[in-house]
């Protein structure tokens, strides 16, 4: 806390370049400073002054959930969007709009903030308005995960702080940079871009802003695979935040991130340890999402410290939090967690509930991400189609011309006229054919996984639909869904990257082993749907076993350095073949299958389950909601196929 004597006898100019270049000691000690400042404009004060002041009060105060602080922010909004009306301001209005938008990148409004930016006006901006409209622009691309449009806002915004000498700024810009960084792959940046700024930060002495930086860095260490790189990071970024509450917000995300840490080490008693803290310091901060996932953290510790029902008590308490504050993503993380937990107490039955739980969960995922891919991709036609428009028309009008051109000269150079008609005729038929091939090729890429090159669900419901809908009757059709055992570690112990390359290589592993006429979806994830055109069932087990050594037999390299990691690699499936019974609805029969994978996960994994013998008049219902009451009542018969021992 700044000392009283500071808070007054400082002149407006004086305390902002302070902001700028040292930092805030907290929010409110800011919003005291501005406020006591000798030269503070009244309502009679210049319009230059007045606007200055307001844009600073809205911009150092819109940056916390803090109900106090964003009233302050929102009438700082209105006095500027008056001036604006009043005094004919128009930098009034694109400073009040900025404020605006940065009150709902706050709340991680990414979507509404980017329409409100989209009119703020650039003519005449000052280099500082500038630099505040590039820098809340790369705000919400990082949240909308545009990740190379970040990087192009984000490089005038560090170059116009350096410029201004705004040593706050322009580390806070580099870190942000950095994460856009790492997240495209760009890792040799983004180290280098995290490094600058957490020079920059300890310049300024600021902790929240150092410990900020820190965190950054753990992230692009994760993320590269280097543990211990990323464990120094994190606990460097909780040393450099101290005990200063204007670091909260970074140390609440070190002690959950440390936290995990420890889990994925097995060290459940300092995973335990710092989750407490963690919970301490959300509660603190009233932030109720973050506190949820401190408390998974704890429960998963607890449990594996002994005291199971207590730890899945937890975890089960922080659900409906998440489902309320939370996105479907952080809903199925803390649902999956519960599920690992309840398999690892040999719960299996409430494991499997959880597992259908998550399933739903990730449908309504892709649903709601193919959605709005729909969308964009309408937008973008609808902006290829005029584009187009305005090109056929220029064609129009340029084929008019030529006409009476041609009128006009046919009784001289009409031989000429005849050439150059086939000459068009010719470029014509070139045009057609090369559209043609842009069309097949579009056709393709719509109907593959542009990571793996298997079909998409997509495809895969369509290839399902085109089988049914044969005119002489749908021939058998196996289906295999299979899942990739523990792919969550391989992301967590070896970054994402590898976990691409793991998809990649199980899916050129089956392309080998199937036939031309069958298909591998990518179903969701890590899952995939096999399926197998006349397949018949007896020789189904067979297969599955084939295909659990194709995948098992050679550890996958997770890159091509001499020393990279080779993980061991199996998967769980779930068989069946139809027509099964008097059920013909593939789609209930993919669901089936689904549940004879999710028995083969619950029963050790690195298995093939084949369901088989329907009896007549078999209850398709009850058959989905309890697999193995099935199985026991002799209604079908379960055909377990294991595969080869793990390489360790």
């Amino acid at each position: 806390m700044l000392p009283l004597s500071v808070l007054a006898g400082e002149r407006l100019e004086t305390v902002i370049r302070d902001l700028h270049t040292r930092g805030t000691v907290s929010p409110d000690v800011t919003v005291k400073r501005l406020q006591a400042a000798d030269d503070r404009p009244g309502p009679k004060a210049p319009l230059a002054q007045r606007q200055r002041y307001y844009a600073v009060l809205g911009e150092f105060t819109g940056i916390d959930r803090n109900p106090k602080l964003a009233a302050l922010a929102q009438d700082a909004q209105r006095k500027l969007e008056a001036m604006a009306v009043r005094e004919g301001c128009g930098g009034c209005l694109s400073d009040a709009r900025m404020i605006q938008a940065q009150l709902l990148l706050s709340q991680l409004k990414a979507d509404e903030a980017a329409s409100i930016l989209a009119e703020v006006d650039v003519r005449n901006a000052s280099l500082e308005q500038q630099l505040r409209l590039h820098t809340l622009r790369g705000w919400m691309l990082r949240q909308q995960g545009q990740f190379a449009q970040c990087v192009v806002e984000l490089v005038p915004a560090e170059d116009i702080a350096a410029q201004l000498g705004y040593t706050v700024d322009q580390a806070a810009t580099l870190n942000l940079l950095s994460t856009c960084n790492t997240y495209l792959g760009d890792f040799a940046r983004a180290e280098s871009n995290g490094n600058k700024a957490f020079a920059l930060a300890e310049t300024t002495g600021s902790r929240r802003l150092m410990a900020a930086t820190q965190l950054g860095l753990g992230y692009l260490y994760a993320e590269m695979g280097q543990q211990d790189r990323m464990l120094k990071a994190y606990q460097q970024g909780l040393e450099s935040a101290g005990e200063d509450p204007n670091a909260d917000t970074t140390r609440v995300v070190l002690l959950s991130n440390l936290a995990d840490y420890w889990l994925r080490q097995k060290d459940y008693q300092q995973a335990l340890d710092y989750a407490q803290r963690a919970e301490v310091l959300a509660k603190k901060l009233n932030d109720t999402l973050t506190l949820a996932f401190a408390q998974t953290n704890a429960g998963v510790a607890k449990a594996h410290l002994g005291d199971m029902d207590g730890g899945i008590a937890e975890v089960r308490s922080v659900i409906d939090v998440v489902a309320k504050d939370g996105t479907i993503a952080d809903r199925m993380a803390i649902s999956q967690e519960l599920a690992d937990l309840l398999e690892y107490a040999g719960r299996y039955r409430e494991a499997l509930t959880e597992l259908r739980g998550v399933m739903q969960m990730r449908n309504e995922f892709s649903r709601q991400e193919r959605n709005k891919t729909v969308l964009e991709l309408q937008e973008r036609y609808a902006a290829d189609k005029r584009q187009r428009e305005i090109e056929r028309l220029g064609d129009v009008n340029r084929l008019k011309e030529m006409q009476q051109w041609l009128w006009a000269a046919l009784v001289v150079v009409l031989v000429l006229a005849a050439l150059l008609l086939m000459q068009w005729l010719k470029r014509a038929r070139t045009t057609n054919k090369r559209l043609q091939g842009d069309v097949a090729v579009l056709a393709e890429q719509s109907a593959r996984d542009p990571l793996t090159g298997a079909f998409n669900r997509r495809q895969g419901h369509h290839l399902l639909a085109r089988h049914v809908g044969q005119t002489d009757g749908a021939p058998a059709l196996g289906l295999m869904m299979l899942d990739i055992d523990f792919f969550k570690l391989v992301n967590d112990d070896h970054g994402h990257a590898a976990g691409d390359r793991v998809l990649v290589e199980v899916v050129k592993r089956l392309q080998t082993l199937l036939r031309n006429q069958d298909a591998v979806v990518r179903w969701g994830g890590e899952e995939f749907l096999l399926l197998l055109p006349g397949m018949q069932l007896s020789k189904m087990p067979e297969l599955a076993g084939r295909v659990l050594r194709v995948i098992s037999e050679v550890p996958v390299t997770v890159s091509d350095a001499p020393d990279a990691a080779k993980i061991p690699v199996t998967a769980s499936m779930g068989c069946v073949v139809s027509p099964f019974g008097e059920i013909t609805n593939l789609e209930a029969l993919v669901q089936l299958a689904d549940l004879a994978l999710y028995k083969a996960k619950g029963s050790g994994r690195n298995q093939a389950v084949c369901v088989s013998d329907a009896v007549k008049g078999l209850d398709e219902a009850a058959l989905g909601q309890d697999l193995m009451a099935a199985a026991a009542n002799g209604v079908v018969q379960l055909t377990v196929v294991v595969g080869p021992e793990r390489e360790k």
